[in-house]
């Protein structure tokens, strides 16, 4: 399932950013955009941050984990050294 929501956030950002710079020029530029291209940034931003979220509820707490083993190592080290 993970895989599914990292290329829904990756594809929702990737249209994100293209139509983003498409409004963009053509509000800086001298061409007029359309209205779908805001409508297709904002659904990129949507999709992109929604896949974004559910990654990181699926992805485990690994801080804790990683700094307890750590700690462990260090202090299997120690004892090893002396």
């Amino acid at each position: 399932m993970k895989k599914i929501w990292a290329i829904i956030t990756v594809v929702g950002f990737t249209a994100f950013w293209t139509y983003g710079f498409i409004a963009a020029a053509g509000v800086m530029g001298d061409r007029s955009t359309h209205p779908i291209t805001f409508v297709l940034c904002l659904l990129g931003l949507g999709a992109g941050l929604i896949g974004w979220v559910q990654i990181m509820r699926l992805s485990p707490r690994m801080h804790g984990r990683r700094a307890a083993a750590r700690a462990r190592l260090e202090e299997e080290y120690q004892q090893t050294a002396s």
